[in-house]
This record gives structure tokens, sequence and C-alpha cells, in this order.
């Protein structure tokens, strides 16, 4: 190479760049927009769901989902960083998951012996299971834009946390469809949901966010 190229290649080395916040600040709005909309169109909101906004069970289950979709974008804005870390928001996803677990366990206790099942199984397990990594494609796409604009050095890890981020923001749009209020049935369902959408993430991370 010319010292004129290498000079020039330096110099493109420093144009400006969408850093990994900016670029999360402005898709990812937009992307649960869609994913909102896209919902809406395919399978309504519940008719309900002014009235449910009101119920501490619906005010809890969007708390735990979102809850670990701030944690995962913790962790996609802290590993974007080649020095940056994300101790405090594993440390915020092992907490919601023993809140959920808790909850879980209590709401089995008090259920009769005989409604278990049919409250664990519920009537939407199906739609569910797809709705919500469907609903998270968009949010994905987006916050792997946002790490790729930044220079991480996990990219597994990172991939993790937009798994999480993109999950628990797209169990948050499902729930304005979902009538499924038993926590037996969501802390369940949902979040296997979320730990598919993470470990495909995940996946895809050591591929796509390598540099």
């Amino acid at each position: 190479m010319k010292t004129e190229d290498l000079v020039r290649a330096m110099a493109a080395d420093t144009t400006p760049q969408a850093g990994t916040g900016r670029v999360a600040a402005l898709g990812l709005p937009l992307a649960l927009i869609a994913a909102a909309s896209l919902l809406w169109l395919a399978l309504g909101f519940r008719s309900d769901l002014v009235q449910t906004m009101e119920k501490p069970v619906q005010a809890l289950r969007l708390m735990l989902v979102l809850a670990i979709a701030g944690a995962g974008l913790g962790m996609v804005l802290g590993l974007a960083r080649p020095t940056g870390t994300a101790r405090r928001s594993v440390a915020l996803v092992g907490g919601v998951a023993v809140a959920a677990l808790l909850l879980w366990l209590q709401t089995w206790y008090v259920t009769p012996d005989n409604a278990v099942v049919s409250a664990l199984l519920g009537n939407t397990l199906a739609v569910c299971l797809i709705a919500i990594p469907t609903l998270s494609v968009l949010p994905a796409l987006c916050l792997f834009a946002a790490v790729k604009a930044g220079a991480t050095t996990r990219p597994g890890l990172a991939g993790a946390g937009i798994g999480l981020a993109a999950g628990g923001f797209a169990a948050a749009v499902y729930s304005l469809h979902c009538t499924e209020d038993n926590p037996l049935f969501y802390v369940t369902w949902y979040g296997l949901a979320i730990a598919i959408v993470t470990l495909g993430c995940s996946l895809a991370g050591h591929r796509l966010l390598r540099w």
C-alpha cells in the first residue's frame, strides 16, 4: 500500500459513526411500534386491555418481562464496548429469574391440585411460543445493528443480551393480546419463549458480532 493510500484509509477510519446507544435509541422504539402493529393486525389486542392494566397480576407480568428486557439492554450497552462489562445486568437477570420462580411456586401452592394442569397449559400455548419469538425479530435486528456500531469482545454474551432484551420486549408486546393471566402459564411459557430467543441470538452473535 502506498503512503498516500494509507493516510486516506486512516482518515476514513476517523469518520464519525452512530454509536450503540444512539442506534438503539432511534431504532428500538420503531421496532417495538412495528411489532405492536403486527400483533394488532394478526391477533388483535385483548378486549379488556384497559381494565387489566389496573390489575396487579397484569402489572406484575409487565414488570417481570420489562425487567428482563431492561437487563438485556444493559448487557447490550455494556458489552458493545471492548472494555465494557455486564455484571450488574447479569445479576439483575438472575434476580428477576428468582422472583419469577418464587411467584410460580407461590401460585402453584395456592392452586387446587385439579386445576394446576389447566392453569399451566392454558388455551394459547402454541400461539404464545410462536408469537413471542416472531415479535422479537425486529427488536433483535435493531440491537444487532446497535452492537455492530460498537466493538464487542464477547459476541456470544452480547448476543444473549440482545435475545433477553428482544424477547422481553416482545413478551411485553404480546401481553397486550394474551388473556392467560395465571403466573403458572406466563412465567413458564413466556420464560421458555424468551429463553429460545436468547439462545438463538447468542448463537447468532458468535457469528455476526465478531470483528
